[in-house]
């Protein structure tokens, strides 16, 4: 079984287009979507593909990472799995003799799993909830795009097939809120105002120093020609704020002094502090949600997040019925045309046998020859067009060509 080069619409038995809709049927042949190999012919329709697709993984981000086996750990960087651009082995499961059997139903359904534009918009989630996790620190939000991502070219968009407005294709759309408009969040009107917020992290600070210093002696009642010391220190504080408007601020200092002074009473001269402090807003900063607003808009972005997310999935839906709609179309449209060609190629015969017997006049001929060249020219744009709309579908429903 070898792959042709090319997608080719193979004849689709019910010519009226009224009859054919209960088929929802569309085939293609595709050369990129299963494994091209010479083999016996087999009951099997599909051939599976060597190409696995990992399911993707959705990892909860609103919550750090574990201190146990690791104290840093919350405070580390998160990977994120690289793209996956793997089809689907449903693809494998439409292909019967190198040829792609695609319905409405079955193009929904690879668009849902391959189409990138969700891939892309899917992001936005997993960026909501790192919102939420930098608001219960007590951070700035970043805020969240809920636009739609329209990267995929047809069906309306990018100015090709139906419902075209001359937009560009690919991109992204910005929405009413999040970092397309606003400086985070979804709601920026209200942001930057009142008290600022504490950080719910605790906040630990360390500082070791040592230091040795040399000086000359100018008086002969120094005792010592130079004078040698040795200091080091020792500081530690902690600090952390609470919803409650309470932060709570703990310090530890120690230094440590030796000399070659010989007047010096104490050697080493050791120096001890410790200092803990409570305080508490009384006024303006107190209250459990004053200080917890940015969490509960965060988690309002994290829910208009999916709302965006399930538009993203309806906009996409749309889109790939109406690039389905538009192959069919075209298929249709080719057929029209070949007929009128075929029409115009018998008139041009049978005009040309009436000049022989006399019974036409010979610019006939001619006219008939001009609408001929001009059937052919509708002919070579359908199925240019018709190519178009094969290259889109495949391009709508699927990562990877290859």
């Amino acid at each position: 079984m070898r792959f042709l080069g090319r997608f080719v619409l193979c004849t689709i038995v019910k010519s009226n287009l009224r009859k054919m809709l209960p088929l929802m049927g569309a085939v293609l042949a595709l050369a990129g979507l299963g494994t091209a190999q010479e083999s016996k012919p087999t009951n099997n329709p599909a051939t599976p593909s060597t190409t696995t697709m990992h399911p993707y993984s959705a990892d909860d981000y609103t919550k750090p990472k574990s201190h146990i086996f690791n104290f840093i750990a919350p405070y580390t960087a998160r990977q994120l799995p690289p793209p996956n651009f793997s089809n689907s082995p449903r693809i494998d499961s439409v292909i019967r003799d190198g040829k792609l059997y695609l319905s409405m139903s079955d193009a929904v359904a690879l668009a849902l799993e391959n189409n990138l534009d969700i891939a892309i918009a899917r992001y936005n989630l997993s960026t909501a909830d790192t919102d939420i996790l930098r608001a219960k620190a007590g951070s700035s939000l970043r805020g969240v795009n809920t636009g739609v991502v329209s990267g995929t070219p047809g069906g309306g968009v990018g100015s090709i097939g139906s419902g075209a407005s001359g937009g560009g294709a690919g991109g992204t759309s910005t929405g009413a809120g999040g970092a397309g408009s606003g400086s985070g969040g979804i709601v920026s009107s209200t942001l930057g105002g009142g008290p600022s917020t504490p950080s719910f992290d605790p906040f630990l600070n360390g500082t070791l120093s040592l230091a040795q210093t040399t000086t000359q002696s100018t008086s002969s009642f120094s005792g010592v020609p130079f004078t040698f010391q040795h200091s080091s220190a020792g500081n530690f504080s902690y600090n952390q704020g609470f919803a409650t408007g309470t932060n709570l601020s703990v310090g530890f200092n120690n230094s440590r002094t030796t000399t070659n002074q010989p007047f010096s009473s104490l050697i080493p001269l050791l120096s001890s502090s410790f200092r803990a402090t409570v305080s508490q807003h009384l006024l303006q900063g107190f209250g459990w949600n004053l200080n917890r607003r940015n969490i509960t808009i965060a988690k309002n972005n994290r829910e208009i997040s999916d709302i965006a997310f399930r538009q993203q999935i309806i906009s996409t839906v749309v889109q790939i019925q109406n690039i389905y709609w538009d192959l069919v179309n075209a298929y249709e449209d080719v057929k029209v045309k070949q007929e009128s060609v075929a029409l115009a190629d018998k008139t041009l015969a049978d005009n040309r046998k009436q000049v022989e017997i006399g019974t036409l006049a010979p610019i006939e001929v001619v006219r008939a020859q001009s609408d001929l060249a001009t059937r052919n020219q509708d002919l070579i744009v359908s199925q240019t067009n018709l190519q178009l709309q094969q290259l889109l579908i495949k391009n709508a429903i699927s990562r990877n060509l290859t």
